[in-house]
């Protein structure tokens, strides 16, 4: 039976398209996920705010649904709005719907925070306004972030992203950071877990990837600890406790 141990609810503010083809690739036996979108379409403010109008609603649709874990996906929305919304959000999700939930910049502080990374390589496909808000989010946390990449993808074609771009833009941006302790790269609609390994082994560092992060503090907080391997050390690190 579909989602017979856990029902994970998922909010993405545009189609469900990477997020599933990542999370059926890791996900333990019994884990489901429930989607529903948002429907913005650009990089804009106002799509961003179009997006956010619409997320009690929709938490309310996957209370319905009888999740046991609500993900709000979508951090240029959240950042878009001043630092310390994503804690008001999440408090907002949780009392509307007495179901624990978090938001996807909030799942990306609180795994670099298990990794004990406070210097850290941001990379995106970000446009750079967009970009440079998470950077004030990222710093008003007390992470400093030491360098980013942003690509500035077409909006609709992040699912298009070659895995050699993504690997060049990161590992050129590792290799110029020396002291670098991770990477954030918090968007899950280009494929970084197609090349998260691969990464992680070349730049010796730890890589937060925006599906992985998401999905590791729901099995954290669900008490799912399976053995993950292939997937990139924060997920493997479920099993062992140590994420550092």
């Amino acid at each position: 039976m579909f989602g017979w141990r856990r029902r994970i609810g998922y909010i993405t503010p545009t189609v469900m398209e990477l997020v599933p083809y990542e999370f059926y690739s890791f996900a333990p036996e019994g884990v489901g996920l429930v989607g529903v979108t948002c429907n913005i379409n650009d990089w804009k403010p106002t799509e961003y705010e179009e997006g956010l109008a619409a997320v009690e609603s929709r938490a309310k649709y996957l209370q319905s649904r009888h999740v046991d874990f609500i993900i709000h996906g979508g951090a240029p929305l959240v950042t878009n709005r001043p630092p310390g919304f994503d804690k008001e959000l999440v408090a907002r999700l949780e009392n509307l719907t007495g179901i624990p939930s978090t938001t996807s910049i909030r799942t990306g502080i609180e795994s670099l925070e298990d990794l004990k990374a406070r210097k850290v390589v941001l990379v995106t496909p970000y446009p750079e306004a967009t970009n440079t808000k998470i950077v004030r989010c990222l710093e008003h946390y007390g992470f400093e972030v030491a360098r980013t990449a942003y690509l500035d993808i077409g909006f609709k074609d992040l699912q298009a992203v070659p895995v050699s771009d993504i690997y060049a833009a990161t590992y050129k941006a590792v290799s110029e950071t020396p002291a670098a302790q991770a990477v954030y790269m918090p968007c899950p609609q280009w494929p970084v877990c197609d090349v998260l390994e691969v990464l992680e082994r070349d730049c010796r560092i730890p890589i937060v990837s925006a599906t992985p992060a998401a999905f590791y503090i729901a099995f954290k907080r669900l008490g799912l600890r399976d053995p993950i391997a292939g997937h990139g050390r924060l997920l493997a690190s479920l099993s062992t406790g140590q994420a550092a």
